[in-house]
């Protein structure tokens, strides 16, 4: 006889075996038993359990670790401290909040151990961590169940049930979706901290009401780990970051959060900031409003965007002194700093760290390694520009002394005459003094042909091709405009187009000679240009020759671009210049092979498919050659799917019946509709099976396909059909494969009459009339069956825990379920142990 839950008893008995052959191993197999034994050393439970003050051997355990928790835990459970194991458990479970197996341990004996004073609570734990269920009712024959024969909508309700439930029995939060964890934050649901933190743990968006208060709450826990430990963390949209600044403006000074915030700063992921010299410039602006308000603990971040802001301004001909001397004014460790300077500030502030990789908070966060370059540039910049604005020598002389405070004297004299001397202001002689005999005889001999930053880094078809070249100490100059074949470049080099070209044994395009006067000494910068490039696409290298030096730039005009589609006959690709626009003449060049555009497409071309698919390398060029661009593409290979759909209606499956089966078919190649007309030696199989094992196979071929036709086949039902398959079947030509014919295939399957299987006499199944379902218990003749309970399990959308319900079937073998709002599915068990799902 199997009894309800309100009948239900139990009695308990512990029984202890006292023959050990030591107090270590009845410990341990009360406190270990499904631990190894690597988890902790002998000795201590040795110790432990022989020792005569086990206070005392407690305190060789780390506080905070799991042995500290677990040994003190088992300790005040064997001494029957109840509020000291409450204390630690409560500890524990703020460090710990996950499930634990060995906090488990202790939550095991602890029920156990308390049966006597509170068994109620013992059976509740036990019922629920063995997952014990009683929705069965004692079997009585001619005896009507007393349940009721409606659902009552609220105990499958999402607040009243399952919430409910979820909240009680779940302290990680693990049986809900992330759906049903914002719906609670939506709502101000009271959690515990466990299952804050937990629900913290399933959040991914941030589009949550009340998110920005419920992360602060956490955050103002006292086992918090602090911003940054979740994931929702860093999704934050930057008014929430300001919002929760606010709420805990001690957030506004860890890095964690400082670095969340300075990537929000970032702009969309369709921008290139390296190319985009305005949107670089907004960004960069952006990210120092936010940074210089930041304390001096973030001077490494400060000073990596000034650096980027200083680069960004010299390559548009801007030298910002106060920007410049800002970033002096951060210290860090280089041979040009002023040791005084560095001192000071070590003690005040710190040193920032030029090696620091900054990719998390920053876009370009490569680490800076060595400035002195940049520094040395703005600094002869500053020196020349303020002499001429002086106009007196003396004043001029002095001009270090603006830098000394930051910048070592020793350092900054030589640049300043080099400034002076290079810019042509004075007599060189004048400021030999500031250099050593040997430094101002380097200077006088060294030979300079340079590109300035401030030079266009791309042309565009149509533009006028000029550039300016600063030289030094080389009277003459020789120009000369070597036109590349980038097609055979790209075809032999398989790279980019780079400066290294071997240009030994080729004749120049072109060659003019420019004499420059200045003497040895004065830096000259002239603008080039080249007017036989303009309105031209290609590649050139021009090289600059004079003094013994030769200096090139590559010089390339127009930029093609490739978008591709799979269509039956391989990869359709269309080109695409500068602007966006069809290049309707363009070819591609595929592995030494030249392939064309076919003006039926649309003047796009293909390239036939391959039977090694992936990223490929794809030269683009006119007609003629002399104009190419090396890019990728994605080579695909040829996988036809025969994408079959199957319907046949069930209640025309009745034995020695005919029925109608219907095939819609579409052939696929990738995302591709093909013509099914191109399946060749098409077949329709049909193969019936009886419950006596009994299979017929009947072939339908010469079938007639085309786009949205339907097949449809009528067929014949056998008695005690048990299943039903149908598999379309027919051969494509893969044209990659020299026409090789491969076969393709769809099949689909129809379980029925699966009660005839067992000795079930009755069956459930479910209708809807209007908005409310019915569940209807049916004979094999179709009467109803009344008066018999059924098992109702529902899962809820967002819950993985159900809810079963015993019901019963009222006189016309009907239960009433009504709407089921909310319900992803259920099942239903009846008194003959069938279980239907919906």
């Amino acid at each position: 006889m199997v009894q309800s839950a309100d009948s239900a008893s139990f009695n308990f008995r512990i029984t202890m075996n006292t023959r050990f052959q030591s107090a270590a191993a009845l410990i341990a197999v009360l406190t270990f038993p499904s631990l190894s034994w690597a988890e902790n050393e002998v000795g201590f439970i040795e110790r432990f359990a022989l020792a005569a003050d086990r206070e005392k051997a407690l305190g060789e355990l780390v506080p905070g670790s799991e042995d500290y928790y677990f040994f003190h835990a088992l300790h005040a459970q064997n001494t029957r401290n109840e509020a000291k194991l409450a204390e630690v458990l409560k500890a524990w479970e703020e460090r710990s909040p996950n499930e634990n197996a060995r906090r488990r341990i202790i939550l095991n004996r602890e029920a156990l151990l308390d049966y006597d004073a509170t068994p109620q609570q013992t059976l509740a734990y036990l019922k629920d961590r063995l997952n014990v269920q009683f929705n069965h009712q004692q079997e009585a024959r001619d005896k009507k169940p007393n349940l009721p024969t409606a659902l009552d909508q609220a105990r499958i309700s999402r607040e009243g049930a399952f919430e409910k439930d979820a909240l009680v029995s779940d302290g990680g939060l693990q049986s809900l979706s992330v759906e049903a964890v914002e719906s609670l934050i939506a709502r101000n649901i009271p959690l515990s901290q466990q299952q804050h933190r937990a629900a913290l743990g399933k959040l991914t968006r941030p589009d949550v009401a009340n998110l920005v208060e419920f992360i602060a709450a956490e955050l103002k826990m006292k086992e918090s780990a602090g911003f940054g430990q979740f994931a929702i963390h860093k999704a934050l949209l930057p008014e929430q970051l300001d919002a929760l600044a606010k709420l805990i403006p001690r957030l506004a000074t860890e890095e964690a959060f400082v670095f969340t915030k300075l990537r929000k700063l970032a702009p969309g992921a369709d921008v290139d900031i390296e190319q985009d010299a305005a949107e670089r410039e907004a960004w960069l602006e952006r990210v120092w409003a936010y940074a210089k308000t930041l304390p001096n603990a973030f001077n490494t971040v400060k000073a990596h965007i000034l650096f980027r802001r200083l680069e960004h301004d010299r390559k548009k001909g801007i030298y910002d002194s106060e920007r410049f001397v800002e970033y002096l004014k951060l210290p860090r460790s280089s041979g040009f700093v002023n040791p005084k300077w560095l001192e000071t500030q070590r003690e005040k502030v710190g040193l920032w760290d030029v090696n620091a990789n900054l990719a998390e908070p920053l876009l370009t966060g490569r680490p800076i390694g060595n400035d002195e370059e940049l520094v040395r540039d703005y600094v002869i910049h500053h020196f020349q520009q303020t002499a001429v604005r002086l106009g007196d020598l003396k004043s001029a002389a002095n001009l270090h002394i603006g830098f000394s405070e930051y910048i070592r004297d020793t350092w900054l004299k030589p640049v300043l005459a080099e400034a002076l001397i290079t810019a042509g202001i004075g007599k060189a002689e004048n400021w030999a003094s500031l250099l050593s005999p040997q430094a101002f005889q380097a200077l006088k001999e060294r030979v300079d042909i340079e590109f300035p930053r401030t030079n266009a880094e791309q042309f565009a078809p149509g533009d006028e091709v000029k550039f300016d070249v600063v030289v030094k100490n080389t009277p003459k100059v020789i120009v000369k405009i070597y036109e590349l074949n980038a097609l055979n470049a790209f075809q032999t080099q398989k790279r980019q187009l780079n400066t290294d070209l071997n240009l030994d044994g080729l004749v120049a395009n072109s060659e003019r000679t420019e004499t420059f006067e200045g003497g040895p000494f004065v830096r000259t910068t002239k603008a080039f240009t080249f007017p036989e490039l303009k309105g031209r696409r290609g590649a050139w290298i021009v090289e600059f020759i004079g003094g013994g030096r030769s200096s090139r730039a590559l010089v390339r005009v127009g930029q093609w671009q490739v978008v591709q589609t799979v269509s039956p006959g391989g990869d359709l690709l269309t080109v695409l210049d500068e602007k966006g626009e069809q290049v309707k003449d363009a070819v591609v060049w595929l592995d030494g092979r030249k392939l064309v555009p076919d003006e039926k497409l649309g003047s796009r071309i293909v390239v036939p498919f391959t039977a090694q698919p992936g990223q490929r390398p794809l030269i683009v060029s006119d007609p003629a050659g002399t104009f190419a661009t090396l890019t990728q593409f994605e080579h695909h290979a040829e996988t036809h799917v025969l994408d079959a759909q199957f319907h046949i209606e069930r209640e025309q499956l009745l034995a020695r019946r005919t029925a109608t089966l219907g095939v819609r078919v579409a052939l696929m190649l990738g995302e591709s509709h093909l013509a099914p007309e191109m399946l060749k030696d098409t077949k329709l199989t049909v193969t019936s099976t009886t419950h006596d094992g009994i299979k017929t196979t009947k072939e339908f071929k010469d079938l007639k396909l085309s786009a949205g036709s339907i097949i449809t086949q009528e067929i014949t039902v056998p008695e005690r059909l048990a299943t039903l398959t149908a598999t379309l079947e027919g051969k494509v030509e893969v044209l990659s494969n020299g026409g090789e014919k491969r076969n393709v295939s769809a099949t689909h399957s129809w379980t029925l009459n699966g009660m005839d299987k067992t000795d079930a006499t009755n069956d459930g199944h479910l209708s809807k009339f209007g908005n409310d379902y019915v569940y209807e218990l049916f004979g094999k003749n179709g009467e109803p069956i009344a008066d018999q309970q059924i098992v109702f399990t529902f899962k809820h959308h967002g819950f993985t825990r159900t809810q079963s319900i015993a019901l019963k079937t009222d006189e016309k073998g009907r239960v009433a379920l009504g709407a089921l709002a909310g319900i992803k599915s259920f099942h239903a068990k009846a008194p003959n142990g069938r279980d239907a799902r919906w």
